[in-house]
């Protein structure tokens, strides 16, 4: 959709964020919109771990990411309900995207909790959520969940049709 690469272009969001090296999640990746584009800035030495509850969703991505050269880079990762983080990814990401997300999460304490256990100390977290469907109110609450799973604001992004805050995991909070 031209529409959207005007509105939600992925290199103008996140081209400051995400570096070559980095190890970075896409929640909520459905078909990879942003997660391809995040393969190529962090590149064969770093990783996209792209979660998803649909499995075909998963599927679809996989494909993308082979016909655009970095499924070596793209991960995906079914969520299952309730899932919780194991060991092996604990504090493995320097970054991490929900976009369009937070508002479909039945249980959004777990989800910060659980991004909070995959975050690196400092690692960023930028929520997104679309204007039209998602209040400030609620937004807002969704920003001071993740500030009890040990995320602090850092500023707003300027994402067009969306409220958004990017969030720093901090050495402070435990959880």
């Amino acid at each position: 959709n031209p529409l959207r690469k005007y509105r939600h272009n992925p290199g103008k969001i996140m081209g400051n964020l995400v570096k070559s090296g980095m190890h970075v999640i896409d929640y909520g990746c459905a078909m990879g919109y942003f997660s391809l584009p995040m393969a190529k800035m962090v590149g064969e030495s770093g990783r996209v771990y792209c979660f998803d509850i649909q499995n075909k969703m998963l599927n679809k991505l996989s494909q993308r990411a082979k016909k655009a050269g970095v499924d070596r880079i793209i991960e995906p990762v079914l969520i299952k309900k309730d899932t919780r983080v194991n060991h092996e990814m604990s504090g493995i990401s320097d970054f991490a995207l929900l976009f369009a997300v937070v508002h479909e999460v039945p249980d959004k304490e777990l989800l910060f909790k659980n991004l909070n256990t995959m975050m690196k100390m400092n690692g960023q977290l930028l929520i997104a959520e679309p204007a039209g469907h998602v209040s400030l109110k609620e937004f807002k609450e969704s920003v001071s969940l993740a500030e009890n799973a040990g995320f602090d604001p850092l500023y707003p992004l300027d994402i067009k049709g969306s409220h958004s805050m990017l969030l720093e995991k901090s050495r402070f909070k435990s959880v």
